[in-house]
């Protein structure tokens, strides 16, 4: 009975020397103050992070974690931790994944993923150091697209498309530099054309067309730096647009366009 009682406290001793060595391994520095192999940081008691580092650098796999102890982030750093890839999770108990990416000398860069709790893809976006540069896509609550959108060095440049829940093309809008300007429409769901003009630098200008179902001309207006100089039916005689209609709605408001 003894010998029993003599080899559990033997085995209890090795446990808690070896869970104790283990522990004196981590969070290492050498001389020169850098980090040095595996680190596990704790706050009140839960932890925040762990990894490894060499010669300071993180290298490898890292775990970051909620205070509820649920996994936030997982991310491999290369490159003496100029590059890295990411992925964070949402605070729940499926561990649904909200979002990933790559960082390159820790700015977001080339494809980044965003996910609604449920799973469902809610964006595309494209970075160039930490600057949108690329094409934008942007989705519903149920996966489907509902715009694109055109960057360069961070400002919106070239056609942006909105869709309707049955793909087609919702409206076309063209930026210069974040600046509205050249050809703008608007689709009726069927694809037939709605609104048919031009914007320059932001104002409109020229000739602007709007047709009724059938690709039926309605009337046409004619501007200049944004200032309405006639409106006329298709045989060319003026059209006044009846109150509840005027003015006829372009789903914008040029002075305060939502380009994000």
């Amino acid at each position: 009975m003894q010998g029993k009682n003599f080899s559990s406290i033997v085995l209890i001793s090795i446990f808690f020397l070896s869970s104790f060595m283990g522990m004196a391994q981590q969070n290492q520095a050498d001389k020169m103050g850098r980090k040095q192999g595996k680190w596990v940081k704790y706050q009140d008691g839960v932890k925040l992070y762990e990894g490894q580092f060499i010669d300071g650098y993180p290298n490898g796999t890292f775990l970051r974690y909620y205070k509820s102890g649920r996994l936030k982030s997982k991310t491999i750093f290369s490159q003496q931790g100029k590059r890295s890839l990411a992925e964070f999770y949402y605070d729940n108990r499926h561990q649904q994944i909200k979002a990933k990416g790559l960082y390159v000398n820790k700015a977001k860069d080339s494809l980044w993923l965003l996910y609604a709790e449920d799973g469902v893809l809610i964006s595309e976006e494209n970075y160039k150091k930490g600057i949108p540069n690329g094409l934008w896509k942007l989705y519903d609550y149920r996966g489907v697209l509902v715009k694109e959108t055109p960057y360069k060095e961070g400002k919106i440049n070239g056609q942006q498309k909105e869709y309707f829940d049955n793909a087609q093309v919702k409206r076309l809008m063209n930026f210069k530099m974040d600046t509205i300007s050249g050809n703008f429409k608007v689709y009726y769901p069927s694809g037939e054309i709605y609104t048919n003009g031009y914007f320059v630098n932001g104002l409109q200008d020229s000739l602007w067309s709007y047709y009724l179902t059938g690709n039926k001309l309605w009337f046409t207006e004619t501007y200049e730096d944004g200032e309405l100089l006639k409106r006329v039916d298709p045989s060319g005689k003026a059209y006044e647009v009846p109150q509840e209609q005027d003015t006829v709605k372009l789903d914008i408001d040029p002075s305060e366009i939502d380009i994000k």
